[in-house]
C-alpha cells in the first residue's frame, strides 16, 4: 500500500513552484458550484467569473481546466492559482470535477481516487504494446469499470458526454464566447484533454496538455483543425516521454508521436522545426512545432523542459496539495482536507506561456488573432 501511496502522489503532486507575487486563492470571489446527472451520477463543476468585468453583457474567453489524478476541481485552482490569472486578462474558468471513491488505507482513513476516463488508459493493449509492465503498481480498479485490465487505472464513465454537456450549460449561462473556449490539462487531466481534443475538437479553439500522453497506440488527432501546445518535462519519471516504463511502471505514446499523429490529422506540412515565443524562452523550454497546416496560422506545437519533472513549469504552488478542496467542495468532498486560504505566491509564467499560445485563436478563424 505504501508504494500506491507513493505513486497517487507522484501522479497528481511531483512539481516545485516558480515564485513571483500575486493575490492568493482565498482572495478572489467564491467560485459558483454547478452540477449535472449524466450516465446515471451526479457531476460537478466550478466556474470562476473573473473579477472587475465592465460589461456584464460582454461574451467571455473560457479556459475550461482538467485536474490529475487523485486532485480535486477546486484544489486544482488552489495548487495552480488560475483564478487570478483570469482576474488580470479577463477569462472565465471552469473546472470539472473527476468521478471519484475511497480506497482504505491501513489507519482506517481513505485514499480520495480521482480520474477522466481518457478512452485509452482502461483499454486493451495495442498493437503498439501493453500499457504497464508486468510487476507495475497495482492501482486501485472503479467499480464502474466491472473488471479493469492488468493496466486499467482511470474512470470508465462516460466523460466525453460530461464534459460535452457541461459547455452546453456554461455557454447557456455564462457570458461565455463560443469561439474562445479553450482546453488545459494536466497529468490524467493532460491526457483527457488531449481525448476531448480529438473527439470533440469543433468545440475549442486551442488545447495544452500537460506532462500527459495518451496509452501506446492510443495517439489521436483532432476531428477538425485544432492547434494544440504540448508540454511536457524531459526528466518526467511518472508520464515519461520517450515511451519507457515510469516508475510505477506504467508507458505512454512518445511525446515526438503525440505530436506527429495531430499534425498529420491536420495536413501539417512543414516541421517539426524550432519554435518559440518569449514566454517558452523565459521558462528555458525546447520547443518544435509543425506549421503550414491545413487552415493557415495554426501550429502544432511541442514544448520539452529539459530538467521538467512530472509538473507544470511555472505554475504551481508546491506548498499546496491539488487534493485539498475549497469551501465551495466542502459538502461534496467531506473527507478532504480544506484548501489554506492565506495568500501564495506565484509568477504565472506557466499560464502566460500557455494563454499567449491559446488566446491568439479564434474557433471558426484559421488565422492566429492579432496580439
Amino acid at each position: 500500500m505504501s508504494l500506491f501511496i507513493a505513486a497517487i502522489a507522484c501522479l497528481s503532486a511531483c512539481d516545485n513552484g516558480i515564485t513571483g507575487f500575486v493575490p492568493g486563492f482565498g482572495e478572489t470571489q467564491p467560485m459558483q458550484r454547478r452540477t449535472l446527472h449524466h450516465d446515471g451520477i451526479e457531476r460537478e463543476f466550478f466556474v470562476h467569473m473573473p473579477a472587475n468585468v465592465g460589461d456584464s453583457t460582454m461574451q467571455l474567453p473560457v479556459v475550461v481546466a482538467m485536474h490529475g489524478y487523485t486532485s480535486t476541481a477546486t484544489g486544482f485552482q488552489a495548487a495552480h492559482n488560475l483564478n487570478s490569472h483570469a482576474d488580470k486578462h479577463g477569462y472565465i474558468v471552469v473546472y470539472p470535477q473527476g468521478s471519484h471513491f475511497g480506497v482504505d488505507k491501513p489507519d482506517g482513513t481513505q485514499t480520495l481516487i480521482t480520474s477522466w476516463n481518457d478512452l485509452a488508459a482502461n483499454q486493451a493493449p495495442s498493437p503498439e504494446g501493453p500499457h504497464c509492465t508486468i510487476d507495475s503498481y497495482d492501482y486501485p480498479c472503479p467499480s464502474e469499470c466491472g473488471e479493469c485490465n492488468q493496466c486499467g487505472w482511470t474512470s470508465c464513465y462516460d466523460d466525453v458526454g460530461f464534459i460535452d454537456r457541461m459547455l452546453n450549460e456554461v455557454q447557456s449561462e455564462f457570458s461565455a464566447d463560443p469561439e474562445r473556449i479553450y482546453l488545459l490539462g494536466v497529468a490524467n487531466g493532460g491526457m483527457m484533454a488531449l481525448r476531448l481534443g480529438c473527439n470533440l475538437s469543433s468545440r475549442f479553439a486551442a488545447v495544452a496538455p500537460i506532462n500527459a500522453q495518451l496509452a501506446p497506440g492510443y495517439a489521436c488527432g483532432p476531428q477538425t483543425n485544432l492547434p494544440i501546445l504540448h508540454i511536457y518535462g524531459g526528466k518526467d519519471s511518472t508520464v515519461r516521454a520517450d515511451g519507457r516504463p515510469g516508475n510505477d511502471g506504467f508507458m505512454y505514446t512518445t511525446a515526438a508521436r503525440t505530436s506527429e499523429v495531430w499534425a498529420n490529422a491536420m495536413s501539417c506540412k512543414t516541421g517539426p522545426k524550432p519554435w518559440g515565443t518569449e514566454y517558452s524562452t523565459a521558462l528555458g523550454l525546447s520547443c518544435t512545432a509543425y506549421s503550414d497546416c491545413e487552415d493557415e496560422g495554426m501550429v502544432v506545437a511541442s514544448c520539452n523542459d529539459p530538467d521538467g519533472q512530472h509538473e507544470w513549469p511555472g505554475q504551481r504552488i508546491d506548498s499546496i496539495s491539488p487534493t485539498c478542496v475549497a469551501p465551495e467542495q466542502t459538502d461534496s468532498l467531506p473527507g478532504q482536507a480544506p484548501c489554506p486560504t492565506e495568500s501564495r505566491e506565484i509568477a504565472h509564467q506557466g499560464m502566460d506561456l500557455v494563454w499567449d499560445f491559446m488566446s491568439r485563436y479564434r474557433k471558426n478563424s484559421s488565422l492566429p488573432m492579432q496580439q
